[in-house]
C-alpha cells in the first residue's frame, strides 16, 4: 500500500531537455564529460523541437516523482515555457550563457537579448519565471559575468550559476584569480539573496560563512555530482550557518534520475558518512530541503494553493520521518 504525501517536491537544479541524452556516456569525469561527449551532441542535435519534445518528457517524468517545480537552464529555453505551460507546471528557466557559441546563440550578449526577451515576456506568467543563467566562471568572462548580473537587477530577477563543482574548477580559480570560486563572485558583486549557486562541492568554511553573509541560496545535486566524481559537497556546515540549501538532480544525463525523493536520501546518507555522525541531515531537515528550501530558492510563493508557511507548518506538525529511508519514489501516492 503506498503511503500518501501530500507536500509538493522541487528540483531545484536542472536541464530537462538532457533527458534525451541520459545514457549518452557513463563513468567519466565532468570535464571529459562536457568536452568530449555532451558538447559535440548537443552541437549535433539541440534545436527547438528537440528542447520542446524532450522537456515534455522530463516534465512527464517529474510529475510522476511528485516534481511541481523546477529550475531549468539550458538552450532554447522559449520551448521550455511552451512545454512546462501546455502541462501545468511550475517553472524557473534561464537561457544558457556561455561566451562561445551555443545551440542557441552566437555569442553571450545574443544570450543576454534572449534572456530580456524572456524577462519582458513571462513577467506576469503564472506557470514561468526568468532568471539570469551564466553557465560557469570557467565559461563566461568577468565581464560578461557581470552584464549577467546587471541584467539580473535590473529586473530583480533571479541570477543562477554552477559554482566550484569539481577541484580542477577550484584549483583553476584559485591560480588564476588568487581566490576561491566563492571568493571570486564576491568579489565581482554577484552574491546576493537573488542568488542560487548549483554544487558548491569545493568551498572553504571561510567560502560558507561569505555564503551565509550574502544570503545566497545553494542547491546541492548529490547523484551528478557523485556519479561525475566531483566530490562531496558540505551541505551540513551550510545548513548549520544558516545557508538556504536546496535540492537538484541536475540533468538525467548526468544523475540519470529526475528524482528528488532519491536526491534527498542520498544526500542524507553521504552527510552521515563523510561527517561521521549519524544526527547530521536528519529527514526531517531533507524534506525541508525537498520543498520549502527549493520554493524559497525559486522564488516559488506556493504550489497549488499552499503557501511556504503552510507547508512549514506541515512539516513542523509531522512526528516521524523514517519513511525517508523506508520508501522510494515509486512508494508515494502524491496527494498535490
Amino acid at each position: 500500500m503506498k503511503k500518501e504525501f501530500n507536500l509538493p517536491l522541487i528540483n531545484a537544479h536542472t536541464h530537462a531537455a538532457m533527458i534525451g541524452f541520459r545514457g549518452i556516456v557513463e563513468d567519466v569525469p565532468l570535464e571529459e564529460w562536457l568536452e568530449k561527449y555532451i558538447w559535440p551532441a548537443e552541437k549535433q542535435k539541440v534545436n527547438p523541437e528537440f528542447v520542446y519534445e524532450q522537456t515534455k518528457k522530463a516534465i512527464e517524468e517529474m510529475k510522476e516523482n511528485g516534481i511541481r517545480a523546477f529550475c531549468d537552464m539550458y538552450f532554447f529555453e522559449e520551448q521550455v515555457a511552451r512545454a512546462a505551460r501546455e502541462m501545468k507546471m511550475r517553472v524557473l528557466l534561464g537561457e544558457g550563457i556561455i561566451d562561445f557559441p551555443t545551440p542557441s546563440a552566437q555569442t553571450p550578449n545574443q544570450a543576454l537579448k534572449i534572456t530580456e526577451e524572456l524577462l519582458n515576456k513571462y513577467k506576469n506568467d503564472p506557470y514561468i519565471s526568468v532568471a539570469v543563467v551564466p553557465h560557469s566562471i570557467y565559461t563566461v568572462s568577468k565581464e560578461n559575468l557581470i552584464l549577467a548580473k546587471k541584467l539580473a537587477a535590473e529586473y530583480n530577477a533571479i541570477f543562477h550559476i554552477h559554482l566550484a563543482e569539481t577541484k580542477q574548477e577550484f584549483d583553476g580559480c584559485l591560480e588564476k584569480n588568487k581566490t576561491t570560486p566563492v571568493g571570486y563572485l564576491e568579489k565581482l558583486g554577484l552574491l546576493d539573496e537573488k542568488t542560487i549557486l548549483a554544487h558548491c562541492v569545493w568551498v572553504t568554511d571561510e567560502d560558507i560563512d561569505v555564503l551565509a553573509q550574502n544570503k545566497v541560496k545553494v542547491v546541492h545535486c548529490p547523484l551528478s555530482n557523485l556519479k561525475l566524481g566531483s566530490g562531496i559537497a558540505p551541505v551540513a556546515k551550510m545548513l548549520d550557518k544558516g545557508i538556504c540549501v536546496a535540492l537538484g538532480t541536475d540533468g538525467a544525463a548526468s544523475s540519470n534520475r529526475l528524482d528528488i525523493w532519491e536526491a534527498g536520501k542520498i544526500a542524507a546518507l553521504l552527510q552521515k558518512g563523510i561527517t561521521r555522525d549519524a544526527s547530521k541531515l536528519p529527514a526531517k531537515q531533507v524534506v525541508r530541503m525537498m520543498t520549502v528550501n527549493g520554493m524559497k530558492a525559486l522564488d516559488v510563493k506556493e504550489i497549488n494553493g499552499q503557501s511556504i508557511k503552510e507547508i512549514e507548518n506541515k512539516i513542523e506538525e509531522m512526528d516521524n520521518f523514517n519513511f525517508l529511508y523506508e520508501l522510494n519514489v515509486n512508494d508515494l501516492e502524491f496527494q498535490i
